[in-house]
């Protein structure tokens, strides 16, 4: 008889194991693919900037212009479909040109068109309407920021063209 009542245990034992539910718990991780992280609102909080100023026809040696502006105004907004970016950066380079006060030098950016993103991921190119590209290098590419470095074509009214390198952070606003 006790070998029934074991036999009998082990059998419930086995039976409550196999219809015992099972619970999954799935961790729905972030897209790693920037065509998926890409889409949304962005707004720029660090733009680190460098740029030459020639002074040659006055006969003086090039400028160099460097610096941070951390929470620069602009955003950048990118559709999923159609691949629309609208890329708005505003913010104000200081520049010594020796005379013992900094000049201001106030930049605005605002470039509207498609993108592209090459197949590495590596590459953002922002196509206007008129054809011009802008290409953005990707350095970073996380759930909530991306860190890209682009030359801009700057025109300043006062010392002509100033090709503007720079390193743009963007943190991914809440939609």
């Amino acid at each position: 008889m006790k070998k029934s009542y074991l036999f009998l245990f082990i059998g419930f034992l086995l039976f409550a194991t196999a219809c015992r539910k099972r619970i999954e718990y799935v961790y729905m991780e972030p897209p790693k693919a920037l065509a998926d992280r890409l889409p949304g609102n962005w707004k720029p909080s660090f733009v680190t900037y460098s740029t030459q100023i020639d002074l040659s026809s006055q006969g003086l040696p090039p400028v160099t212009v460097s610096g941070i502006t951390e929470n620069p105004n602009g955003s950048m907004t990118a559709e999923r479909e159609p691949k629309n970016m609208n890329f708005q950066l505003q913010f104000t380079a200081t520049v010594d040109l020796g005379f013992g006060f900094p000049i201001p030098i106030p930049v605005n950016i605002n470039v509207t068109g498609t993108y592209s993103i090459s197949n590495d991921e590596k590459t953002v190119t922002l196509t206007q309407s008129n054809g011009s590209k802008l290409d953005f290098k990707v350095l970073t590419n996380e759930f909530n920021v991306q860190v890209w470095r682009t030359t801009y074509p700057f025109q300043s009214p006062l010392l002509g063209a100033l090709p503007i390198d720079m390193i743009v952070t963007f943190v991914k606003q809440s939609n």
